[in-house]
């Protein structure tokens, strides 16, 4: 009889798991050092691993198989929370990050999902995020998903992590989810 791996379980992070979830977003993230520059790259990854300070905004979440975590996403029950432009009564999601070696395996789209359904569960309108282009595996997940390209939220890199525009600059691309 083949053993039957356990189910992955998807949970709000632990504050004292923070450390570890930080160490996973640098890895899911690390192929973008070539994407782009270190002026843009350094401070993107700084934001992105700043867990600990959106700890009293948003909810950390993982999911996670025998102890190991295997991808996270930060959700924000009002997105106005985030400091990203959106509208009130909206709940936005960001970092979404999956350990490489798991990528493509959906954990991912279970992640989103969770999101899509506490957004539902709390009479959000929609359920909006901030991308970038050049991350076009979680572009396709996020229109197979449904999400929209909301380019009335489009805003820049230099805007967002408070760096020189004139060394160079980094679209960051909206998109939302009407959920009514």
């Amino acid at each position: 009889m083949q053993k039957v791996p356990p189910k992955p379980v998807i949970r709000l992070a632990r504050r004292d798991e923070l450390d570890s979830v930080a160490a996973l977003v640098a890895n899911a993230f690390a192929p973008f050092k070539k994407e782009l520059s270190p002026h843009l790259f350094e401070p993107y990854l700084k934001d992105a691993q700043d867990l600990a300070g959106r700890w009293g905004e948003a909810n950390v979440i993982v999911v996670e198989r025998k102890g190991r975590f295997l991808g996270t996403v930060t959700y924000y029950a009002d997105a106005t929370r985030e400091g990203m432009s959106w509208p009130s009564g909206l709940a936005g999601l960001r970092t979404l990050a999956v350990a490489p070696s798991v990528q493509g395996r959906g954990y991912g789209r279970m992640l989103c999902e969770w999101c899509i359904m506490r957004a539902r569960q709390q009479g959000a309108a929609g359920l909006a995020l901030h991308t970038a282009a050049f991350m076009s595996s979680a572009c396709k997940l996020y229109e197979r998903l449904g999400f929209q390209r909301c380019g009335t939220h489009d805003l820049f890199a230099s805007e967002v992590l408070g760096i020189d525009q004139n060394l160079g600059d980094q679209k960051i691309i909206a998109y939302l989810l009407k959920l009514r």
